[in-house]
């Protein structure tokens, strides 16, 4: 078949672009314009030459697709491109005509290598011809900064492949370059064959006699989760940005509705520390309460009191604890009509997330990262009990959902290395990007005994623009092209069929432009594409055996979590499991503490470590404010008359929860305080306690009395003292003997003598 255009482009080198126009009965503006593919750009340079990042696309419009009827070429009917076309100049532009090109038919890209090499072409170069048959588009004026949409159709008998199909038995699948080409005119620009501006995709062909391609598509659910200091979830109103209908998150979860998604089974990757965090949202992010949680024993008449303190009496000038919010996780459907009337639009959204997660999760396969997806790598180097406390912590909105996910270490990058490999547990799904291996390998690879299932990293990277790429769209014809150049034929009828592809693993981009489930999902065919679940579509996968070796560490070193932001981890759930033990009444807390402190060693936090660090040094000090409610005051001084000898302390508990604690005391040689068994407090009240002292010298001794938990932890609240003894030896108690005999000695004489002499008288 000789295409029309082809026709043209020899009538115009011998006849002229204005004769040719003619001859064809076509109208001047679009026989000019179709003169050349791409006649004022370079061709495709080679391998070599795109090495370096493609130069940024200075064309004067910017164009963009935003649907196209037919995911993949189609052996018939026509194909319909959507968009809008953007005047970035400071001109204004008439006459736009908008073309569809076509890449090589004879030439098809065949492989993943391809592929990736075409994101490297520059976006000026020649990579297909234009397409004059069919409806091309037209915008008739475009002020600068003005956007307009077209439509430009063309049919599938344009594009030329019987040379393809007959030199392959119409067996092989492959991609083409495909997009539109805008040319238009200005003040300055008159109308010729260059090319004013272009969108460029992938549009795979795939014959009919294909064994279907074994796919999944994970999608990750992850955020930077931080709190405020009292507890509640910082930045509402961006949490509420990324929840709303639009937001991110709530398109990805939206991926998963039956009428927009087209029934295609996702494989969701989860923090179960972002689904906590949605939830307390969700429940009005209320802050870190320490009221009772636990239904509290019954109260005697006269509150008991250790046998050596004083009785317990209130604290004057003190109010009665208020009403708090409940800190727990709603689960979807928990709130009245009431309360969703009084509700901010971020809990509101919260909730309709929820809603819209619980569908989601039905049926489909969950994978779990650690709590607060926890940068795994950092924490095998600077704590790895950090690491065992991710992976034991449980998700309360999980659990009310009834979702029992797979333990999972996946990083952002798809970067794993030997270490983290090693501290996966048996059953535990690992992820890592084929970016990081040294040759190409199969759906799922063995290393040091754990399975790996390789993921795409082309199929992230999206279409090659010019622009941004990762569009519903781009990002789908990407996938789509992936998939396509790992399809395998089917073999003659009698014969057996021929090996299934590698399946192929695709965790979607965090940050993309999404659009609508319907966009990314629209035309796609399932007769030669089998989406299915992680588990299943790895399941029958051709396994490899790989080394240490075989891994390719990142060309820059990438940027781990620091030490200092695990310490501060360690030191506000060390604080929040003290706060639990003194409370009497709640047992929450301390948990609530470790879920938040987890989430401050995400990945998503690599780049905002000072930020993690000041929030979590502000949620200390909450707690520390909380426990320097319980005070101990202790007297300027006290003498032992002995070697031993009690004295009275004073313990004040200033907050509305009832506490328990002890007493301990630190002193130098010499001089011991007998420990104090554990005291109650109720809320905003003192008591005395009587403590015991033994010495062995008779110098002065300083003492710190320190309040602790029951568990013998200081919280905080000490004081200190001067302790001295008056010791008296066994030689003094003989002279005052002495003394005393001899003043009775000579009392008895002188009264002898006055009676003698009173005689003689």
């Amino acid at each position: 078949m000789v295409r029309p255009r082809r026709f043209l482009d020899a009538l115009t080198r011998h006849t002229g672009p204005a004769t040719a126009a003619l001859a064809l009965g076509l109208p001047l503006t679009l026989a000019l314009p179709g003169a050349a593919a791409d006649a004022a750009t370079p061709p495709i340079p080679t391998a070599a030459a795109t090495a370096a990042a493609p130069a940024p696309d200075t064309a004067p419009l910017r164009v963009r697709i935003a649907s196209l009827s037919k995911a993949t070429l189609p052996a018939r009917g026509t194909i319909t491109i959507r968009g809008t076309v953007t005047n970035r100049s400071d001109e204004t532009w008439t006459t736009i005509n908008l073309y569809t090109f076509v890449g090589d038919e004879l030439d098809p890209m065949s492989s993943s290598a391809e592929l990736a090499e075409a994101m490297d072409v520059p976006f000026d170069a020649q990579v297909g011809e234009r397409v004059l048959e069919g409806d091309p588009g037209l915008v008739e004026i475009l002020e600068p900064g003005e956007t307009a949409p077209y439509v430009v159709t063309v049919p599938t008998s344009a594009f030329d492949f019987t040379e393809v199909a007959a030199r392959n038995d119409g067996d092989t699948a492959g991609v083409y370059w495909f997009g539109v080409h805008a040319l238009g005119q200005s003040a300055s620009t008159p109308r010729d064959d260059f090319t004013d501006g272009r969108a460029r995709t992938f549009l795979p062909f795939v014959p009919r006699r294909t064994e279907p391609v074994p796919a999944t598509l994970v999608v990750p659910l992850t955020r930077a989760v931080l709190y405020d200091a009292d507890g509640s979830l910082a930045d509402e109103d961006g949490w509420e940005r990324v929840l709303r209908p639009g937001g991110r998150l709530r398109d990805l979860v939206d991926l998963a509705d039956p009428a927009d998604g087209a029934g295609v089974p996702l494989t969701w990757l989860v923090d179960p520390a972002l689904l906590d965090a949605i939830g307390r949202l969700a429940a009005g992010n209320a802050p870190r309460s320490l009221e009772p949680t636990r239904a509290r024993d019954a109260e005697p008449a006269a509150e008991a009191v250790p046998s050596d303190a004083t009785t317990t009496d209130p604290v004057p000038g003190t109010a009665s604890p208020g009403d708090e919010e409940s800190d727990q996780p709603v689960a979807p459907g928990a709130e009245d009509a009431q309360d969703a009337q009084e509700a901010t639009p971020a809990v509101r959204a919260a909730r309709a997330w929820l809603a819209a997660a619980e569908g989601a999760f039905t049926g489909a396969e969950v994978l779990t990262l650690p709590y607060g997806n926890l940068d795994v790598g950092a924490a095998l180097s600077a704590s790895p009990a950090l690491l065992d406390l991710a992976r034991s912590q449980q998700s309360a909105v999980l659990e009310a959902l009834g979702v029992d996910g797979r333990p999972t270490l996946a990083s952002p990058d798809g970067y794993v290395d030997q270490a983290e490999v090693g501290a996966a547990r048996p059953g535990d799904a690992l992820l890592v990007s084929d970016r990081y291996l040294q040759a190409p390998a199969p759906g799922v690879v063995r290393l040091d005994g754990h399975e790996l299932v390789v993921t795409s990293d082309g199929a992230t990277q999206g279409s090659p623009g010019p622009g941004r790429s990762l569009t519903a769209v781009g990002l789908r014809q990407r996938l789509l092209a992936e998939a396509a150049v790992r399809a395998r034929p089917v073999r003659e009828a009698g014969s057996p069929l021929s090996p299934a592809g590698q399946p192929l693993t695709v965790v979607l981009p965090t940050e993309w432009d999404l659009g609508t489930a319907e966009e990314f999902f629209d035309e796609i065919e399932p007769s030669w594409i089998s989406f299915t679940g992680l588990s299943s579509a790895t399941s029958s996968a051709t396994t490899g055996v790989i080394s240490a070796a075989d891994l390719v560490e990142p060309e820059a070193t990438k940027r781990r979590l620091q030490p200092e932001t695990f310490a501060a981890v360690r030191s506000l759930i060390d604080t929040g499991d003290t706060l639990q033990r003194v409370l009497v009444d709640n047992s929450t807390v301390g948990a609530r503490v470790t879920e938040e402190a987890l989430s401050a060693i995400s990945y998503s936090l690599r780049g905002r470590q000072k930020v993690a660090r000041t929030a979590l040094s502000l949620a200390r000090g909450w707690l520390d404010a909380r426990l320097s409610g319980i005070e101990i005051i202790a007297s300027s001084g006290v003498t032992l008359s002995g070697d031993s000898g009690t004295f009275v302390v004073t313990l004040r508990n200033t907050l509305d929860e009832r506490v328990a604690v002890s007493i301990a005391a630190l002193t130098d040689q010499g001089l011991v305080v007998d420990p104090v068994e554990t005291l109650e407090l109720g809320p905003q009240s003192r008591t005395s306690v009587l403590l015991n002292a033994t010495t062995t010298t008779s110098r002065v001794h300083n003492v710190t009395l320190m309040v602790t938990d029951v568990d013998g932890d200081p919280i905080g609240a000490s004081d200190q003292l001067p302790i001295r003894s008056v010791l008296v030896s066994d030689v003094i108690w003989v002279i005052i003997g002495v003394g005393v005999g001899t003043l009775f000695l000579a009392i008895a004489l002188r009264l002898r003598r006055r009676i003698m002499r009173s005689r003689r008288a």
